[in-house]
């Protein structure tokens, strides 16, 4: 007998509504994956904090090695190291070390300094001169010994924070919002 086509349709869902709902589904986790990252925090300040505190590690470590002081200079805008000239009595830019070379922090990143608990205002960034030498507000002591600190990452227009904390055995930290907050 032949079969022929009855009223019923077949159940099940066409390849058309499958896709829909991939699609659907697929900018939903797209949305949830932004909105999460956007709300999870700065990653960006994250990972200018840890390169901060890491460079300031090996500041030290040169400062051990070499056997002279490591100066750390900043500004709002960011930063560079010095080296201590204890012939001539100055301070020096590192020749050529991509290490301790300048570093401009970020749009939107401002950093503030601040040394036994009291802000410090920072100068603008400039060239050194002989009237206006280059001069560290933070120093690495050959011996290791770090002058305590304190440098916060802020980013304009929000409450997001993070901290570098430099303790006088030479211990870097990185503190973020709540932690900053309750010291």
């Amino acid at each position: 007998r032949a079969r022929g086509r009855t009223g019923r349709r077949a159940s099940g869902f066409t390849l058309l509504e499958v896709l829909v709902v991939v699609v659907i589904i697929g900018i939903i986790a797209s949305m949830a994956a932004v909105s999460t990252r956007v709300l999870g925090g700065d990653h960006e300040m994250d990972q200018e904090a840890r390169r901060l505190a890491a460079i300031l590690g090996q500041a030290r470590e040169e400062a051990l090695l070499q056997g002279r002081d490591v100066g750390l200079r900043l500004d709002a805008r960011g930063y560079d190291f010095l080296f201590s000239d204890a012939r001539n009595v100055c301070w020096d830019l590192p020749a050529d070390d991509p290490l301790l070379r300048e570093r401009t922090l970020p749009d939107g990143l401002e950093a503030s300094l601040r040394l036994e608990s009291r802000p410090v205002q920072l100068p603008a960034r400039a060239a050194p001169t002989e009237r206006t030498p280059a001069l560290p507000q933070v120093v690495v002591l050959a011996s290791g010994d770090v002058v305590p600190f304190e440098v916060r990452l802020e980013r304009a227009g929000t409450k997001e924070l993070r901290a570098v904390l430099g303790r006088a055995e030479g211990t870097f930290e990185i503190l973020s919002n709540d932690d900053v907050e309750r010291r």
